[in-house]
């Protein structure tokens, strides 16, 4: 017969495996989308924000890939914050947000992001500003970075602490505005300064890479940190920039780009969901009359 005290250790141990079940098997579902600072053919109020506000709602936060204003000045940030749909998007702990060569164009643009960021996104544990920062929920962590306000060094010292801490059990996601791969798109490599970002997220096992910058929708193949596919280990790289920054003609094929649409770019957004170490993409044309039609999808295993 159990004493009252092996019953009571039974019962912890019973919770902790039930706690550790349950944090494995956690929904999370993001909301992908950005280059939004032009709102052309009111991309945002006629196309993203009713989806987001009222037909898919179970999403628990947005990433925007940047680009939220035109030149960061003070009169762009309140042009975009007071687009139709933004104040209710632009919420603490539901709208989380990359740096960008736009947002980053005016001499002053630090001060302004700065001043409208504080209190919307997290700050950082190195310089204590919202910068670049990270986001932990259930199994899933991500990562913001930024190569326009912070010096490299700064930015990689902090990246690879923080790496070195999470769950290698975790989902880990990096975020960042220019396209890495200068071939996928119409605009120029960013390898440069994102390189050893890529090599520290692949060493500690991150599957998504979420860009913006060009105004298209790509989905590559899982990608190894010398751009050669590998189905296995790579990181699969989405670029979503079709918030309404202007539209693009189709992309280039490549033999590692998995899907982009055939035709000018337009409104969408990714839905990335994770439960335990599954993970599902799915991608929504945002424009009226679409019915919501799902253009691109696809299954991730961990």
């Amino acid at each position: 017969m159990f004493s009252i005290n092996s019953n009571r250790y039974f019962f912890f141990i019973l919770i902790f495996f039930i706690s550790f079940h349950l944090k494995g098997q956690d929904k999370v579902k993001i909301a992908v989308w950005g280059d939004s600072r032009e709102n052309l053919d009111n991309a945002i109020s006629e196309a993203i924000a009713p989806v987001l506000l009222n037909k898919i709602t179970d999403w628990d936060f947005q990433v925007h890939t940047g680009d939220f204003t035109h030149d960061g000045k003070e009169q762009s940030w309140q042009k975009s914050l007071n687009y139709s749909g933004i104040s209710k998007l632009y919420v603490k702990n539901k709208f989380y947000l990359c740096s960008s060569n736009h947002d980053a164009n005016d001499p002053k643009s630090i001060n302004n992001w700065d001043k409208h960021t504080a209190g919307i996104l997290p700050v950082n544990s190195a310089d204590s500003t919202t910068h670049f920062y990270a986001v932990h929920k259930g199994n899933v962590n991500v990562v913001f970075l930024d190569g326009y306000f912070t010096k490299p060094e700064v930015m990689q010292k902090w990246l690879n602490r923080y790496l070195s801490k999470i769950d290698p059990n975790d989902w880990l996601i990096a975020v960042w505005h220019a396209v890495s791969y200068g071939d996928l798109t119409y605009k120029e490599s960013y390898l440069n300064v994102c390189q050893p970002w890529i090599d520290s997220l692949y060493n500690h096992g991150c599957k998504f890479i979420l860009n913006g910058h060009a105004h298209v929708y790509v989905r590559t193949k899982p990608l190894l940190p010398d751009e050669s596919i590998n189905d296995k280990k790579g990181i699969v790289t989405i670029i979503n920039g079709t918030g309404g920054a202007s539209w693009k003609e189709p992309v280039k094929q490549n033999p590692r780009i998995a899907f982009s649409p055939s035709e000018t770019s337009f409104p969408t957004v990714t839905f990335l969901t994770f439960k335990g170490n599954s993970a599902h993409l799915e991608t929504v044309d945002c424009r009226p009359g679409s019915n919501l039609k799902v253009i691109d999808q696809c299954e991730y295993q961990k």
